[in-house]
């Protein structure tokens, strides 16, 4: 991987060396590396236009499967800041092989979760507040109005999960979506990693805890890849739901909030459907 990106490095170094004039010239903003649209999302609600913001990876893509392109290592040689979640595997070895100063912090995971995402919007604020302390106070008040504006979404989703009585339907859910889904009040009796770490052995367990258990719905997440959920679905008669982590992925889904809000609304309208079979 040290060599893969040493290569890169070069190759970048020829247009960031070009690059850098421009940016000398036109403007003096710190560039910000977010590794994921999540944080990305994050860092524009606190910042706004204050920082050159770069998000590296795609929402539709798993981080852990991400491939460094040349423009990655040039991004974060110039970065003052980086920002991650902890779990990308090849984010150590590109910020030492791109020989980088910029100050590194993880924001972590399970944002999902609303009172999660809260305080990581606090962690993305005094990141920010770091590299930018002349605005360090207008910052805090665009931090605390979306972190209100994330806890007035959670307040609407646990009031509508509380009428459909959601806590009475069992679901089985890909990992990565479980605690949300929890979060939300259903009852989560089983879960699964990506589908390429599914046994046949595993699926066969599954589908037999989901007909002992007559569960309801059984959850995918995009980004880790679909299909294994709906078979499971069909074969103990639930019906299944395709959940996302990160905006842009699907339609209407432009920040954290409207992802959060999908999220929830695919398992409410999935719940209901399951409830209107005969």
């Amino acid at each position: 991987m040290r060599k893969i990106i040493l290569v890169l490095l070069g190759i970048a170094l020829i247009g960031t060396g070009l690059g850098l004039l421009k940016v000398g010239h036109a403007q003096e903003k710190p560039i910000v590396v977010a590794t994921t649209e999540i944080i990305g999302d994050f860092v524009r609600k606190v910042a706004e236009d204050r920082v050159e913001l770069i998000v590296l990876i795609p929402g539709g893509m798993c981080p852990a499967h991400y491939d460094i392109r040349p423009s990655d290592v040039a991004a974060v040689a110039r970065a003052a800041l980086v920002l991650h979640h902890g779990f990308e595997p090849w984010l150590e070895n590109l910020v030492k092989s791109s020989g980088s100063k910029a100050v590194v912090v993880k924001t972590g995971d399970d944002w999902n979760v609303p009172p999660n995402a809260i305080q990581q919007v606090g962690i993305v604020q005094d990141a920010l507040a770091k590299i930018l302390p002349k605005d360090a106070s207008v910052m805090q008040q665009n931090a605390l109005a979306f972190q209100k504006r994330i806890e007035e979404l959670a307040g609407r989703l646990l009031a509508r999960a509380q009428q459909l009585n959601v806590q009475e339907a069992k679901v089985i859910s890909q990992a990565f979506q479980a605690k949300f889904v929890s979060w939300l009040g259903f009852n989560v009796v089983g879960t699964y990693p990506p589908p390429e770490r599914v046994s046949a052995q595993l699926f066969l367990q599954l589908v037999q805890l989901g007909r002992e258990q007559k569960v309801a719905l059984v959850v995918d997440n995009l980004q880790s890849g679909v299909g294994l959920g709906a078979r499971l679905a069909f074969e103990i008669g639930a019906i299944n739901v395709v959940l996302t982590n990160f905006p842009g992925a699907v339609p209407n889904t432009r920040d954290y909030l409207e992802v959060i809000a999908h999220n929830g609304t695919q398992m409410f309208e999935a719940l209901e459907s399951y409830r209107r079979r005969p």
